[in-house]
């Protein structure tokens, strides 16, 4: 039988987790915003979500260290758990990768520098694979994970358009190179943002077959 201790441990698990996704959401909007209306203001903002994504995330992980020492749970538990440790480590990236975002984003001096679109594109793509994964992992749901996971091709690829195109301009010395490099930057930690929606995906998987695949 599962004790009321367990159950609630595991409530509060799952509430710290969807603070964290939703965290992890509005950060990425901010970043956008940040690079694309030129609102620096939004970096202190990023800055204090990063701070609040990490101390959940430290919550979450003392919350399974109490449930694995004390409740001892059974197999399916147990890989329930698991889950979740892995599933915040990746959010807890997530926000990372934003806070190094907002960083480089408040050293662009360049206020004419024009951004190619594909970084536009990664952006919508990250929030819509954040958001697939934070829902499949609240849902269990098998093909929203699958979802994810088919999205980060076109992440990839996306990315490769990325730093193809400012590699081109570095080379042609058309522009600030230093605003040409941390917009490439950018690109690249959006793409490992997207890589962290994908291991949610998988972890989603993992607990429904116990099997977690490469």
């Amino acid at each position: 039988m599962v004790s009321t201790k367990f159950i609630k441990q595991t409530k509060q698990l799952e509430l710290t987790m969807t603070q964290m996704g939703q965290d992890c959401l509005k950060g990425l909007s901010f970043c956008r915003h940040a690079l694309y209306d030129r609102d620096k203001t939004l970096i202190q903002e990023i800055n204090e979500l990063h701070e609040d994504v990490s101390a959940n995330g430290r919550e979450c992980e003392q919350i399974c260290m109490r449930i694995l020492l004390l409740q001892h749970p059974v197999a399916k538990d147990l890989r329930k758990i698991t889950v979740a440790t892995n599933t915040v480590r990746d959010m807890t990236r997530i926000m990372d990768q934003e806070k190094e975002v907002a960083d480089l984003v408040c050293r662009i001096q360049d206020t004419d520098v024009e951004i190619d679109g594909t970084i536009h594109d990664l952006f919508s793509i990250a929030k819509e694979m954040i958001s697939g994964a934070i829902s499949a992992y609240m849902q269990k749901d098998e093909d929203i994970a699958h979802e994810v996971i088919k999205l980060d091709d076109k992440a990839d690829s996306l990315y490769i358009d990325t730093k193809e195109l400012y590699i081109e301009k570095l080379a042609a010395k058309t522009g600030n190179a230093e605003t040409l490099v941390d917009l490439l930057l950018v690109g690249k930690y959006l793409e490992r943002i997207c890589d962290h929606a994908v291991n949610i995906a998988k972890w989603v998987l993992f607990q429904k077959k116990g099997i977690y695949e490469e």
